[in-house]
């Protein structure tokens, strides 16, 4: 029986039960000698009052295990999917998904929460990922190319090789600060210096690239393309 008819049946069921508890109830007052009588209408309109409680709960459990099966397997194909163009998680909760080496291309992750989240070599080209949270992120490899960091929280996060090239960057918003870059970080052209200085570069000391300086060269990347 489908879960509405069900319901319905058992809303019918409680306003008979409670008709019949009502209809007991003026009887006692007005007739005290059928009282045994009333007393057994009233025990029905007391269990079907009963029954409809319990119907309920019953219902609304099934429905509630229904769904938790339904994010189970949503959430068992995002975590083998290799690509998922326009991905959206909605409401889902995605914390813990290993997104690393997906391609995400043109997601809609604006105002998620993956901080700390592995996101490794992800192919993000178009994202909408203002106003996310990516603080603590892995992002080393990532491409971000055009995507849409308005907003976007990056502190702490790893940068290393990450391709921000045409990336929309908000200059008040956009937070960087602690973040790791080496020096095959791509920069947007037109980022605000004052951005690269709050950058906190930690690298092996091979490159010759220092903390608050751009990255220089930008080798690794050419547009959306990573070139080795």
């Amino acid at each position: 029986m489908p879960a509405e008819v069900l319901l319905g049946v058992l809303i019918l069921l409680g306003i008979l039960g409670a008709i019949g508890a009502i209809f007991a109830w003026r009887m006692a007052v007005k007739e005290p000698e059928r009282e045994p009588k009333i007393e057994v209408l009233a025990g029905i309109g007391g269990g079907l009052i009963t029954g409809i409680a319990v119907g309920v709960s019953a219902l609304f459990l099934e429905q509630a295990l229904d769904e938790n099966q339904k994010y189970a397997a949503w959430r068992a194909n995002v975590e083998i999917a290799a690509s998922i163009p326009g991905f959206s998680p909605g409401d889902r909760d995605i914390a813990g998904i290993n997104f690393s080496g997906k391609t995400l291309r043109n997601a809609d992750l604006s105002g998620a929460d993956l901080q700390g989240a592995q996101l490794r070599d992800t192919d993000l080209t178009g994202a909408d990922l203002s106003g996310a949270k990516l603080q603590g992120a892995n992002l080393v490899g990532a491409n971000f190319y055009e995507a849409d960091l308005t907003g976007a929280h990056l502190d702490k996060a790893a940068l290393q090789s990450a391709n921000l090239t045409r990336a929309v960057v908000d200059t008040e918003g956009t937070t960087f600060h602690g973040a790791k870059v080496d020096a095959h970080t791509c920069w947007p052209d037109d980022i605000q210096q004052e951005k690269v200085d709050s950058v906190l570069v930690k690298n092996e000391g091979h490159d010759g690239f220092r903390g608050g300086e751009k990255a220089p060269g930008c080798s690794l990347w050419k547009d959306g393309e990573r070139t080795r």
